[in-house]
């Protein structure tokens, strides 16, 4: 059983998704309220949403795939990455057919994660964690 220290110098991924759904969300109304569009905000959030989606399909292929001894790649694993390329491909279409998709909030909203694995690595490494 794990102490509550313990638990703490471990990088948790789930509080990565947390910190990013909530940053996106916040974000989404913050720029839509700035831009005064709707459609501004929720470009940020649905692409904050789809980062999230990409982040744990790709960890969930490669605690499968980066083990000790044999790989287990197996069809479901192939199913999460072609699942995230489509899913991607799919918001890269929608910023050239949807009309009011705004190409910032896009790009913000892919940000929600990265600043969210920055505050989380950055709360690891002065908890000790390594």
């Amino acid at each position: 059983m794990a102490t509550t220290d313990d638990t703490l110098k471990e990088f948790s991924s789930k509080r990565v998704e947390v910190l990013a759904a909530a940053i996106s969300i916040v974000g989404g109304l913050a720029y839509g309220l700035l831009r005064h569009s709707f459609s501004s905000g929720l470009s940020l959030t649905a692409a904050g949403a789809v980062a999230i989606i990409n982040f744990r399909w790709l960890e969930l292929v490669l605690m499968r795939v980066v083990q000790p001894g044999a790989p287990q790649f197996d069809g479901g694993s192939v199913l999460r990455l072609l699942g995230r390329m489509a899913l991607f491909g799919v918001l890269m279409a929608a910023l050239l057919w949807v009309p009011n998709t705004d190409a910032v909030g896009v790009a913000l909203g892919f940000s929600a994660l990265v600043i969210a694995l920055v505050i989380e690595a950055f709360r690891w490494g002065r908890a000790g964690g390594g």
